[in-house]
Order: C-alpha cells, then sequence, then structure tokens
C-alpha cells in the first residue's frame, strides 16, 4: 500500500538515469536506506468502496486459487534477489481485503513468507483488514503467521456516512471487530479514518475521532478524500452530482485532527498520521525515506536498486505470466540520480522530522541546499521549511499546504 492523502503529491516524471556517487559495495547495505521491505497485494474485495481506485476486483474463487499459487512463485523469485542483503524490516499485506481470504490460506501465505524471507529481530508484520470479514478463525491464522500489527478500515462512524462511501459494514461491526481483535492478543492497531467525505460535516468528523480516541488504538491515518478518474465519486463529481464539504471545511477537519489527536496523546509524525510514541509504521516510514522495496502480487510496484517496476494489474493476468516460469513484471522505468533526489525530499518532507541532511549527503554526495539550492533559500526565506537539528521539515504553516511546498522540488534547479 502507497502513503496518500489530500495533501500528498504525485509522483514526478522519470528523470534522465544517473548512478548514485560511489555505489555501495556488493554485500552490503547502504546506511541511508531505511529498507527492505515487502509489500503483497491481495486484489479481492467483498464490493468495491465508491471512492477507491485502487487495483481490486471481486472475489473470484478461481481466479483466488491461482492467484495464491502465483504469489508464491513470485516470492520464490523475489527472495532469491542478489541484493537482497539485509533482513526484511517489514512486511505489509494490503490490497483490496488481505482478511477476505479463508484462514487456511491466510497460514499458507504468511508461511510463505517466513519459508523464504530473513526477518530483522522485531520485524514489523502489518495485515489490512475490513470489519466485516475479520472473525476469530482469520484472527488465530494472523496470530499464529506472527503478524504484529493491524490496519482496520473504518472511515467514519455515521452509518449514513459508511452507506453513502459504499462501506459493507456498520459503525458496531467494526466496535465488535475491534473487540475481537483486543481480545486476540493484538496489541498494535492503526485506524483509518477518511475526511472530506459528500455531506459529511465537521461535527460528524469530530465525532468520529473522538470515537476512534476512546478505542485507544495505537495508530490513526487519517486521509483527505480523493477524486480518482474511473470510480463513481469521480463521475458523480464530473456530473455536478457530489456534495463536498469544500476547502475551507476540509481544512477546519484536517486542524480538528491535529487538535482532538494531539490532546488524546497522538503525535503526528507525517502528515496524515498520528501514533503513540514508538507506534509509528515502520513500513510507511521506509516508502517516506525513499528507501528500498520489494513488491509482490498483481498491480504491485517494487523501488529496487535504481529502477520502479509494476506487475501485471489483473489476477489472471499476473498468474499466467508466473505459471508460464515468467516475472509478472509489465512496466520498467529508470529512478535516475536527480529523480531520487526530488523525491527524497518530497516524500521526507512529508514526516515530522523532515528531510536529515547528512543522510541526503551520504546518499547523493549534495546537501539538499547544494541539489536544490534556489528552492531550499526560497523556501526557508518565506518561512515554509525549517533547519533545526540537521534536519530540513515542513513548517507548521506549510502542512496544510505541502501540495504547493513540495511541488517545488520538482524539476527543480536542473543546474545541479
Amino acid at each position: 500500500m502507497r502513503p496518500g492523502a489530500t495533501t500528498g503529491v504525485g509522483t514526478p516524471a522519470p528523470a534522465a538515469a544517473r548512478p548514485d556517487p560511489d555505489p555501495p559495495a556488493a554485500g552490503t547495505w547502504p546506511d541511508w536506506d531505511a529498507g527492505p521491505a515487502l509489500y503483497i497485494h491481495v486484489p479481492y474485495c467483498r464490493q468495491r468502496c465508491y471512492y477507491c481506485d485502487f487495483n481490486t476486483y471481486l472475489l473470484d474463487p478461481e481466479g483466488k486459487r491461482r492467484y495464491l499459487a502465483a504469489l508464491e512463485r513470485e516470492l520464490d523469485l523475489l527472495a532469491a534477489d542478489p541484493g537482497l542483503t539485509r533482513p526484511l524490516v517489514s512486511v505489509f499485506v494490503g490490497g483490496g481485503t488481505p482478511s477476505i481470504l479463508e484462514p487456511a490460506e491466510l497460514e499458507r501465505l504468511l508461511e510463505a513468507v517466513h519459508r523464504r524471507f530473513a526477518l530483522a529481530p522485531g520485524a514489523e508484520i502489518t495485515v489490512e483488514c475490513n470489519p466485516g470479514t475479520l472473525d476469530e478463525g482469520r484472527l488465530r491464522a494472523l496470530r499464529g503467521g506472527g503478524v504484529t500489527r493491524l490496519s482496520l478500515g473504518l472511515q467514519a462512524v455515521q452509518d449514513e456516512l459508511l452507506q453513502a462511501i459504499g462501506r459493507d459494514h456498520t459503525w458496531a461491526d467494526f466496535q465488535a471487530t475491534y473487540a475481537r481483535v483486543r481480545r486476540a492478543g493484538f496489541d498494535n492497531v492503526n485506524v483509518d479514518l477518511i475526511f472530506g467525505l459528500p455531506g459529511q460535516t465537521l461535527a460528524q468528523w469530530e465525532e468520529s475521532l473522538r470515537a476512534v480516541v476512546a478505542l485507544e488504538p495505537e495508530h490513526v491515518s487519517c486521509y483527505g478524500l480523493e477524486l480518482h478518474p474511473g470510480t463513481p465519486f469521480h463521475r458523480r463529481w464530473e456530473a455536478g452530482l457530489l456534495d463536498l464539504p469544500g476547502e475551507d471545511a476540509e481544512r477546519a477537519m484536517f486542524d480538528r485532527a491535529y487538535e482532538v489527536l494531539g490532546a488524546a496523546g497522538f503525535v503526528r509524525y507525517e502528515i496524515s498520521n498520528f501514533a503513540r510514541p514508538g507506534r509509528e509504521s515502520v513500513h510507511n516510514r521506509v516508502y517516506w525515506l525513499n528507501g528500498s522495496y520489494l513488491g509482490a502480487g498483481p498491480g504491485a510496484w517494487s523501488c529496487w536498486q535504481g529502477e520502479r517496476r509494476r506487475n501485471r494489474l489483473h489476477p489472471l493476468a499476473y498468474a499466467a505470466s508466473l505459471e508460464q516460469g515468467e516475472p509478472a513484471v509489465d512496466l520498467r522505468e529508470p529512478v535516475g540520480r536527480r529523480q531520487a533526489m526530488e523525491e527524497t525530499m518530497i516524500l521526507g518532507l512529508r514526516l515530522a522530522e523532515g528531510v536529515e541532511e547528512a543522510c541526503f549527503a551520504r546518499r547523493f554526495g549534495l546537501t539538499p541546499a547544494e541539489a536544490f539550492p534556489e528552492a531550499v533559500a526560497r523556501l526557508l526565506a518565506g518561512g515554509w521549511l525549517l533547519r533545526e537539528g540537521g534536519h530540513l521539515r515542513l513548517s507548521l504553516q506549510a502542512v496544510p499546504v505541502a501540495n504547493s511546498v513540495l511541488a517545488e522540488f520538482v524539476g527543480a534547479d536542473q543546474s545541479r
């Protein structure tokens, strides 16, 4: 799963390939790389939410069987990569709805990971789950498979909003699921919320925030609604039929999340993510620190050794490639040095800690100010960036308009 929010930015256009200075010797892992991480995509859902543009499909039993067999073949290929010289720091099973798999299928998937990959001590293993699919049998399978963290999709606590956005559960369903999760012994739980929903009021948003705080999870993600082409919501918006709160209301919701969650002891460590101290998402930090990760499953992306690649999207096409002994990759693009520098700034500045200047320099041979002299100087002078403790980070005034600030690094100072 990729980190995203209303205040996020798109992936910059590919730049010309140019190797990093002094590449690490074979068999070593560079200290600036927060990875490696592994993402596994489960592409099936019981139904599609009206806002979702993820690579998902309605459950097909025969297709699922072929997908799971192909997934094991791909895990074999990934585990044999000679560049994988360090144990995995995290595994994230996302979707889709991973908890739609049967308990025996979850056990098989998790066993396949443990059998093929070395995991770092204390490695984080996260599985995304929907309230309507998570029963005691699946929870036992997840616990037995070494899962350390669950991410639960709630989005709102008002049943009328849940129905209006195409969710297949109620607030009562979520509460019952959450209680089962705690009884099963999971002590690291994320809850997803979305603000800016059609017809949503600030009072409803605050009600959702306070209800989640009362559950006492370890992590809360608050994403602004995004309208992606091809989704039902985007079509309704184009037709003028979507009653959205508006920019001022969304800004008020964004601010209210910071207030309510901050008062409850959560620390906003990334623009859209709040955690109890020490419970930040290891896996998503790999993304935000522009580290290396491998992706398995239909449509999964890898960012690995100077290349970004994507698997074939449809589960049957994905399975067919691997059944023929071929990789399922259908798109490859080089990530040049300049592009990697831009993305490191854009992703790293989403974190509250910002970009560590010395780490950036070890990776690229230039400090951020040397790589982007005009952009850094302009943003510092305008109060949009702060330099503190060897880090460049967004100022508080920059966080709500991070799109515009981070865009300063796309194609900036190309003379360098």
